[in-house]
């Protein structure tokens, strides 16, 4: 239980890196909660160890990749403990989509499956986490530029995926 406010600069990391962190979780496989659980995780982890990082602290830029890598060490270790849980059936939802479901959302959902990762975690982090390109660079440790341009190729990917995915499921071919 907290019983005093947090640190200024803690609230910095935590506003600016939460949704961007959580998103890089979950594109690596941890579910939304878990991979919100280690993203406070992280932030836990870094306040604790903040003398160890080299550079400013109120620079995103420096901070970022800082974070990324307690993250990736702890999503590591997660999975290490998880590992006798690897053969878990899909949720009923995604085994057996209802009848209702919107076939343009089903083509996504299939053709973002089948993008290269590091598509899923630029678009994951940019569209749902709401991340600016500013943010997913410093947490990918990128330019905004790269960023920029990763998007462009995931979006041009995803909606390639998607119509092949539609003429498929409509008896066209690919």
């Amino acid at each position: 239980m907290m019983t005093g406010a947090l640190d200024p600069l803690l609230e910095r990391w935590i506003a600016l890196f939460r949704g961007p962190l959580t998103g890089l979780l979950a594109s690596g496989g941890a579910s939304w909660h878990e991979a919100e659980e280690l993203a406070m995780d992280t932030f836990a982890e870094a306040w604790l160890g903040r003398d160890r990082l080299r550079g400013d602290a109120q620079d995103s830029a420096v901070v970022g990749p800082w974070l990324r890598g307690i993250a990736r060490n702890l999503e590591h270790s997660r999975r290490r403990r998880a590992a006798v849980h690897r053969f878990e059936p899909l949720p009923p939802e995604l085994a057996a989509p209802s009848a209702e479901t919107d076939e343009r959302l089903e083509a996504l959902r299939i053709a973002f499956g089948e993008l290269r990762p590091e598509h899923q975690t630029v678009l994951r982090m940019f569209y749902l986490d709401a991340a600016s390109t500013k943010e997913v660079a410093a947490l990918l440790d990128v330019t905004p530029k790269a960023i920029e341009s990763r998007l462009f190729q995931a979006r041009r990917a995803l909606r390639v995926a998607a119509d092949r995915v539609r003429a498929t499921a409509a008896g066209g071919t690919s």
